[in-house]
């Protein structure tokens, strides 16, 4: 994993065993504040698709698989698979392709790192993968997601302020790393495969 010239994180992979869980992690602890969302935009630069897994880690146990905290997510503003139990929320991307990224989570977890799992995230795969990711304009925002019947609420100016956006802040530096998070020793153990 490299930081590009323009602040983006440019991750490129060979060989690495779908299936093994590896990750890119980062910290995010000082910086997440009162955040909700996490917004970014994603670059396949590869020849094949690829499956990303993206998990918003907490400070404590969400469910007893996991401490991701991650409630739903949208690419390109169409809602994406969040797993609720054992944590995450998958995007596949083809070749060639940018799209945005948005994941909604629980704040309340106190939110310490986010995690790509870039093809190495589907349980029982065997294949082999390359490729060549750039993660850019990573922003925490602190947009309260609407809840039913919330619809009719007053605006700005009478009554009620809208909550700032914490846009810009920068994600922290990324970290490899070659082990699940510890709320996620159900599953496999990841082995080294070649992440650059």
């Amino acid at each position: 994993a490299a930081v590009t010239e323009e602040g983006a994180l440019n991750v490129t992979y060979t060989e690495l065993l779908g299936g093994k869980y590896e990750n890119v992690n980062f910290s995010v602890a000082e910086i997440a504040g009162e955040s909700t969302v996490f917004s970014l935009k994603v670059t396949n630069n590869g020849s094949e698709k690829v499956t990303l897994r993206i998990n918003m880690q907490s400070a404590t146990q969400v469910t007893e698989n996991t401490t991701a905290c991650n409630l739903s997510a949208t690419m390109d503003g169409q809602e994406v698979y969040t797993d609720l139990v054992w944590g995450g929320s998958k995007f596949e991307i083809e070749a060639g392709k940018t799209v945005t990224i948005e994941v909604t989570f629980d704040a309340t977890k106190d939110l310490q790192s986010i995690e790509f799992m870039i093809d190495s995230c589907i349980d029982g795969d065997t294949a082999a993968h390359s490729g060549d990711v750039t993660f850019s304009e990573m922003k925490l925002l602190a947009e309260k997601a609407e809840q039913p019947g919330e619809g009719e609420t007053e605006q700005p100016g009478e009554g009620e302020t809208e909550q700032p956006e914490q846009g810009g802040e920068e994600a922290g530096q990324p970290e490899q790393s070659e082990q699940p998070d510890e709320g996620e020793t159900e599953q496999p153990e990841a082995d080294a495969g070649a992440v650059a």
